[in-house]
């Protein structure tokens, strides 16, 4: 038994990842095993991973807050189509852990002058690179890992102590062992374990705004307009201020508040 990954590479079905995945998206063990029951009765061999997604998305509604928290790496992936909001929601993240971050820096290299995505300042000096993708499957090749070390390299004057690499999604093997010999940090969707991406916004709940469903388009680009990009960021306002801030109407800031509570769990 087989299904068909975004990659469009072939995978052994493994129940237990499904029950993980929904536990670790806050689902109870009850809901977990019936995620698997359901499942098993739609499947069919090479089904694709997509599919089985889309319909737990709507399963997992059972539970308040367990599929926006199921679908949080979508969310990331929504956050664009450039890659700007992504570069600001991994600051804020970042922020959160202690550091001093600004973005969209112009940095005169040798001859050229660089866009350095995020600077950030946690004891030591970090040239971040951030790479985004919004489709699933892609992956975050040698390529990027190359230019970034070789801009670290000709910004040498701002006195970096080394560069970051930064995806929503998964690294190749070559970009990870180069990175291993040059110092490179990266951070992926699932790499390393314990600093992933993944885990970052899961320990903390930082979710992004798209993780929620009453934003619409329209919504997005005003709270993107007032350097929104973290939901939980919405909790630090009162919803007068809020509304004056990203002109946005009470109540739609009222129900997006009511949800960024039931996803962080703090209902």
């Amino acid at each position: 038994m087989q299904v068909i990954k975004s990659s469009g590479d072939f995978e052994k079905f493994d129940h237990k990842k499904i029950y993980k995945a929904v536990r670790n998206a806050g689902g109870s063990k009850k809901l977990a095993s019936a995620a698997v029951n359901e499942v098993r009765k739609m499947y069919r061999e090479n089904i694709p991973t997509r599919e089985i997604f889309e319909f737990l998305l709507n399963f997992l509604k059972q539970e308040p807050g367990v599929s926006q928290r199921y679908g949080i790496k979508r969310a990331i992936m929504s956050l664009g189509p450039t890659g700007f909001p992504f570069e600001q929601f991994f600051a804020r993240v970042l922020e959160y852990y202690g550091y001093k971050t600004t973005t969209d820096n112009q940095l005169k290299g040798k001859r050229i002058t660089h866009e350095v995505d995020i600077v950030a300042i946690k004891n030591k000096k970090w040239m971040i690179e951030c790479k985004y993708h919004n489709e699933q499957g892609t992956i975050t090749d040698l390529h990027a890992a190359l230019y970034t070390y070789a801009r670290f390299l000709d910004l040498g004057r701002y006195n970096f102590d080394a560069p970051w690499l930064v995806t929503n999604t998964k690294c190749s093997d070559d970009a990870i062992e180069y990175a291993k010999g040059v110092n490179l940090k990266i951070t992926g969707w699932n790499y390393p374990q314990e600093e992933s991406l993944q885990n970052l916004v899961m320990s903390k709940k930082l979710y992004p705004i798209t993780i929620l469903t009453s934003v619409s388009d329209d919504i997005l680009n005003k709270l993107y307009a007032s350097r929104i990009v973290v939901a939980r960021d919405l909790l630090d306002e009162s919803p007068d201020d809020l509304s004056r801030r990203t002109l946005l109407d009470k109540k739609i800031i009222l129900k997006m508040i009511d949800e960024i509570k039931e996803v962080c769990g703090e209902i």
